[in-house]
């Protein structure tokens, strides 16, 4: 039943990421007072992308065109050991904690950074530059948000902190929870390339990880794509399950609620689409050196979280 349950997850992860985005983009125009895309453009474009032939630059190895294929496949492992629909672990869900699972988001963005260096393009290289400026301020915050909850929980094991404040009032509504949650929230705009940090223009100036895949065609871009997807699909699932508003998600093994779920589950990503369109459509860009200072509010809100939980726990 787990394996069942597993191959369920994935399925909808991968079937509903180019979803999500469509529907993000939609808010987008319609908050702009104009007419969009369809929801479903996305899955245009990815099905678009597999139809084109892939094309190298001449200078890139072989490496360059392994890359999207290794990180899509990293991505998808990750569907398989974080709680999104079950908030109990599926067959491949002890294999990782947080710390592990962070590590795997590390380990398929400096893939992407390196393929961007591998493909001697200036924009390319650009992009990875400003990726690896900003990531290197960022990582330390996630990974003191990871300690703080596993010094709630006692554990870096997404579900058993999901249980814990699915059942601890005291938890939940602690002052450590918010500003941990605040915390992760502004990380996960930089994470998802979202307005004020980075905006998808053909413009330059305001792009990031956008510039990283510009020598990427066909199949392999597609995957680029369509992985890009999936990670912002699992990080929003991580900071509602997990780190704001984990009620709902079945902690028993029952077919009907995990079903039941599913769509609970994306009716809270679109309310967290249409907050991000909200935020897209009422700030500006960041000059680049301004983005450290919306870091340095992010630090200090984990940095908070750590000092209170000190304090009131009498160190």
């Amino acid at each position: 039943m787990l394996v069942f349950l597993s191959i369920i997850q994935l399925l909808y992860v991968i079937a509903l990421s180019p979803l999500a985005i469509g529907i993000l983009n939609f808010f987008d125009e319609r908050l702009s007072s104009r007419g969009g895309p369809s929801i479903f453009q996305e899955y245009y474009n990815i099905f678009k992308y597999f139809k084109k032939q892939s094309i190298y630059p001449s200078t890139a190895s072989d490496f360059f065109s392994y890359v999207p294929y290794i990180t899509f496949a990293m991505y998808l492992f990750l569907t398989l050991v974080l709680p999104i629909i079950t908030a109990f672990p599926l067959t491949f869900g002890p294999v990782v904690d947080f710390v592990g699972g962070g590590l795997i988001f590390g380990a398929a963005s400096s893939l992407l950074k390196l393929a961007s260096l591998d493909s001697k393009n200036n924009y390319s290289i650009l992009g990875a530059s400003r990726a690896s400026s900003i990531g290197i301020f960022t990582e330390p915050i996630i990974l003191l948000i990871f300690i703080m909850f596993g010094v709630i929980s006692g554990t870096n094991n997404p579900y058993v902190i999901n249980n814990i404040l699915q059942t601890s009032t005291s938890w939940f509504f602690s002052l450590v929870h918010l500003f941990i949650a605040i915390a992760f929230f502004f990380v996960l705009i930089i994470e998802t390339g979202q307005l004020p940090i980075e905006s998808h223009t053909p413009n330059e100036l305001g792009s990031i990880d956008s510039l990283m895949s510009q020598e990427y065609s066909g199949r392999e871009l597609a995957l680029v794509k369509w992985g890009s997807y999936t990670k912002s699909f699992i990080l929003m699932n991580v900071l509602l399950n997990v780190y704001t508003f984990p009620f709902f998600v079945p902690m028993k093994l029952n077919l009907l609620s995990v079903f039941i779920y599913m769509f609970i589950n994306f009716f809270k990503i679109t309310v967290l689409l249409a907050v991000f369109a909200i935020i897209n459509n009422i700030v500006s860009k960041y000059r680049l050196f301004k983005i450290f200072d919306y870091i340095a509010i992010a630090f200090s809100f984990a940095l908070m979280a750590m000092l209170v939980f000190y304090i009131v726990n009498g160190g």
